[in-house]
This record gives structure tokens, C-alpha cells and sequence, in this order.
């Protein structure tokens, strides 16, 4: 199989060759290649990350490759001023929302007129040229309630989803028009699959029943636009859902990227055949500081607990850690490229 038939099977809930590996290796893409986050984020061509990204892929192997992260790109095109660093993710530092009045005038761009959006276009047209049409190009877009906190700052959303909850209902109508439109547009430049990021959905942030009135219904109008496009989606998602699984599979996904926190083997009993499970091994220990052996351990366990039916991808719990050492990374995907079905 190749990479793209292989991670389409799993996400179908048919059996592949072998167990498909799963990388987020953006900075460490970017570190190998002597970038900084910030030269990336400044090159509106895109292609100094895609070629960093398709160095990555045939130098490791793995089954896949990402686009430069994307967390910032709808939040800096509605208008929120970003704290940009060398080698770390954006900030918020002027919320584009300072109070509910001012939704009125928040507009949708012209996304050919919008530098954030044209460069994550570019970065997803330069790595289809990279990597051809065998290999799956995943493009991130936001959650609507992850946008939705970085347009209105996150302390200040958090205390609305108590204070001002028709507020924040009327602020996520208009991230999901943005996440479906910005999707579909993706999709359009050549991404095969769309993740959809939301580290603030766990119960270490939010509550199940938070979750429930401001998180699903609007990922699942998400989600549901994406499918009548023949799009599937991946959703990652940071930190502990062991309590919100079935909501996260009755969302529509086609998969979920799972945080080393969570149970693989009781997430697989759950909700196993409804979406498939990826994930989880932990990006500190074992993979940053653990031995090549603790890594393929712990990877092999991964497997062992949601890999039995083919219906898994092995990957890291979150984003590689741009200095783990290359001989851990190598040591989880050849894990995987070992177990055949």
C-alpha cells in the first residue's frame, strides 16, 4: 500500500498492510532543516516549511505530512494581533473581541486578499508538489470554540462561557462559518485530510457539560460539511477526554488524535468502532527522554491496546518535542512499520 491508501483504510475501518505511523513533526521539521518557526511564518511562498516537511517525510518515513501550524491562520485573518516567536507557537496579543458589540463588524476575508490564508495555501500546494499523490497532505484548522477563545482573548472567553453564554453562542456561529469555509479551501489547494486542533475541549479546561453545549454541537455542523464534501477529518485534541469519548465519536470524525493521558484500550472498547483512534505515546517520557527500547515498548503496548482490529493509527500523544533524539522518533516508527496484519 502506499502511505495515502494505507492511512485511508484505517480511517474507512478496513484493515491496511501494516499499522500506519502518524507524526505532528513540524518545528522538528523545521529544526532539521535549520528553520525558525518564525521564518516559516514570515515566508508567505510557503515553501521553505514544505520543503522542510518533505526532507522530514523521506528522511523518517512516516505516513504523512502536515501543513505549517495553522492555529494562528484564522485567528490573525478576523483580526487578532499575534505574539510571533522564534520557535514557539503564537499568542494572542490583542484579541480581535474586546466586548460582543464588536461581532457585528467581524467579517469573513477574501481569503485571496488574506496574507495567513494565503500562506497556508501555498504551504499545502508546495507540499502536494513535494510529496506527490501518494503520500496524505493533513491541513489543521481550528475548532470553532479554539478560535472563538483566541478572537476574544482566553481568560476573558472562559469567564463568558458562565457571564455571557448567548455571547459566545453568536461568536461560534461565526468561527464555524470560518472553519468550514477555510476547510473547504484547504481541501481546494490539495489537502487530503483536515485535523481540526482543539487543546482547550479536555476536562482539564472545560467541563463535559461546557463541552456539550459549546464544543460538539458546532464541530459537528463542522465536521458534517466537511463529509458532504468527501473530505475526512482528524481531530486532535490536547489533554484528558476520557470522559467526553462518545461525544468526540458521535461528533462525525473520521479519526481521533488522543493525548498520552488517555486510556487507548478503554477509548477502544468505547467507542472503537465508531472512529479510528490515534495516538498515544507520551512526547516527554518515553519519547524525549526515555531509551530508543522504552520507546518501541511503549509503542508496541499502543498498539496492543487499539491496533488488534486495524482500525489505529500509532503516532505521539501531541507534537513532537523539537529536540527529542532522532534515534526515539525512528525507534516509534519502525514500531509500526514492523506490525503487519
Amino acid at each position: 500500500m502506499t502511505p495515502k491508501q494505507r492511512v485511508m483504510a484505517v480511517l474507512q475501518g478496513r484493515l491496511p498492510d501494516r499499522v500506519p505511523v502518524f507524526l505532528m513533526s513540524r518545528r522538528y521539521s523545521m529544526k532539521i532543516a535549520g528553520l525558525l518557526f518564525r521564518t516559516c511564518l514570515e515566508d508567505i511562498t510557503g515553501e521553505k516549511y514544505a520543503i522542510a516537511q518533505a526532507e522530514a517525510y523521506r528522511r523518517y518515513g512516516y505516513d504523512g505530512v502536515m501543513d505549517l501550524e495553522g492555529v494562528n491562520s484564522e485567528s490573525e485573518a478576523l483580526g487578532s494581533v499575534l505574539n510571533i516567536s522564534d520557535n514557539e507557537s503564537p499568542t494572542v496579543k490583542v484579541p480581535r473581541l474586546q466586548n460582543y458589540e464588536e461581532l457585528q463588524g467581524l467579517e469573513i476575508p477574501d481569503f485571496r486578499n488574506s496574507n495567513p490564508i494565503v500562506r497556508q495555501s501555498n504551504v499545502i500546494k508546495n507540499l502536494r508538489g513535494h510529496v506527490g499523490v501518494e503520500v496524505p497532505v493533513y491541513a489543521n484548522v481550528q475548532s470553532p470554540f479554539r478560535s472563538a477563545a483566541m478572537l476574544r482573548g482566553l481568560n476573558n472567553f472562559l469567564l463568558d462561557l458562565y457571564e455571557n453564554p448567548k455571547g459566545v453562542h453568536r461568536l461560534l456561529e461565526k468561527t464555524t462559518e470560518m472553519a468550514i469555509l477555510y476547510g473547504k479551501e484547504l481541501a481546494k489547494c490539495g489537502s487530503d485530510i483536515l485535523m481540526p486542533s482543539n487543546p482547550l475541549g479536555s476536562r482539564d479546561i472545560i467541563s463535559r457539560k461546557h463541552y456539550e453545549e459549546f464544543v460538539f454541537p458546532y464541530e459537528k455542523r463542522m465536521v458534517g460539511s466537511f463529509r458532504e464534501g468527501g473530505i475526512p477529518s482528524i481531530l486532535h485534541i490536547c489533554g484528558d477526554v476520557n470522559d467526553r469519548l462518545d461525544l468526540i465519536a458521535d461528533t462525525g470524525y473520521d479519526g481521533a488524535s488522543l493525548d498520552s493521558m488517555v486510556d487507548l484500550a478503554s477509548a477502544k472498547r468505547g467507542v472503537g468502532p465508531k472512529i479510528c483512534l490515534i495516538g498515544n505515546v507520551d512526547v516527554f517520557s518515553p519519547l524525549r527522554k526515555g531509551t530508543p527500547g522504552d520507546v518501541a515498548r511503549e509503542a508496541e503496548e499502543c498498539i496492543k491496546r487499539a491496533g488488534g482490529d486495524g482500525k489505529f493509527m500509532l503516532s505521539a500523544g501531541c507534537e513532537v518535542i523539537f529536540d527529542t533524539p532522532e534515534e526515539n522518533l525512528l525507534a516509534l516508527i519502525e514500531t509500526a512499520q514492523r506490525f503487519f496484519y
